[in-house]
């Protein structure tokens, strides 16, 4: 049987190589233990972190496929990894280089599991909106795929979408029902991740970005949760719900401990390679460890992270977490199976 990826890194292996000591591991800190008792850092190697068993698995006509999995490291993680190199280095970077940097920023923006819980919140929403407007549309559609000849699921992405489409004829009329239905998920997920990478991802390309470094004596670290979308005003009103084209927002990515990606969206970047001075970097640590979803990452054990973002002892909400990615898979092939059938 043809292998596929288990274990989904949704934080890449390579790009956490640049925090790894001499021991190819990294300092982590939990913010979400199950005991008191549990120390606040360890060790772990890059490989043991950072990663859910079948986070991206599709099941397609009954079978297992990590073919998103592949996506991600063909076109966003295995391009960057030598960008980031030169980063680190200090070389100059290309135009071209740029542009695969912003797309692993954005790729590790939208695929965490933070980030999928916040879209199954979202589309719970926005459910009965989504489905009006498809079957507002449909009608025609199915006429004109009925005169072309070109069936309806022909946009390259509409596979992705959970949609179930049944109608019904009612006896001796000419007149019948139509029914949509979608479930929210992995595959609404992987669509709407899908939608922001390959279209409003050219949004980032237009921001004038910079590499800045951190004040003299401290280091970036990172986290599971990595990019930072910042909405500031002053020290006290702040938030980290900020997107991807909102002026004066900022967006702050960590590449390795002396270097990370900088825009402030509408203004003129610092030269690259500026160091940050002590107020400004310890506001940037700030806010990464506030954005981090359950894990910072870091190349050594540093004491301010746990001041900044004190630990939740909670035996019952971990136990909660860990059944719901447990039954992530299952759960999910199911309505797979149920919504994406050959005769869809």
């Amino acid at each position: 049987m043809e292998q596929i990826h288990k274990k989904n890194h949704y934080v890449p292996r390579g790009y956490l190589k640049n925090w790894q000591d001499s021991e190819g591991k990294v300092a982590v800190y939990r913010t979400l233990v199950e005991r008191s008792d549990i120390p606040l850092w360890r060790k772990r190697s890059v490989a043991a972190v950072a990663y859910q068993n079948h986070l991206y698995t599709r099941v397609v006509a009954s079978k297992e496929s990590d073919e998103v999995e592949q996506w991600f490291d063909k076109n966003f993680e295995s391009p960057s990894m030598p960008v980031i190199k030169k980063v680190i280095n200090n070389d100059r970077l290309s135009v071209e280089d740029w542009r695969i940097l912003i797309r692993f920023l954005a790729a590790q923006d939208v695929r965490t599991p933070f980030r999928m819980i916040e879209h199954i919140k979202r589309f719970q929403e926005f459910i009965p909106e989504t489905l009006a407007e498809i079957m507002k549309n449909l009608p025609q559609r199915m006429v004109e795929s009925k005169i072309s000849g070109i069936a309806l699921d022909s946009n390259k992405n509409s596979s992705l979408l959970p949609l179930k489409v049944t109608s019904e004829l009612v006896a001796g009329a000419d007149q019948g029902f139509i029914k949509a239905e979608t479930y929210v998920g992995r595959a609404s997920w992987i669509f709407g991740m899908k939608h922001l990478l390959e279209k409003t991802i050219n949004i980032l390309y237009s921001h004038k970005w910079t590499i800045v470094a951190p004040a003299e004596g401290y280091d970036w670290f990172t986290s599971d949760n990595p990019v930072v979308k910042l909405n500031y005003q002053t020290a006290d009103q702040y938030d980290l719900h900020g997107g991807w084209g909102v002026k004066n927002g900022n967006i702050f990515f960590p590449l390795g401990p002396k270097h990370a990606m900088f825009v402030q969206i509408g203004c003129y970047p610092p030269k690259r390679g500026s160091r940050l001075d002590v107020d400004l970097t310890r506001a940037m640590r700030k806010f990464s460890a506030e954005n981090a979803y359950r894990y910072v990452f870091s190349n050594k054990f540093d004491p301010e992270i746990s001041h900044i973002r004190e630990r939740t002892v909670d035996q019952e909400s971990l136990r909660r977490e860990r059944e719901m990615f447990s039954a992530w898979h299952e759960e999910n092939a199911q309505q797979e199976v149920e919504f994406f059938r050959e005769n869809k």
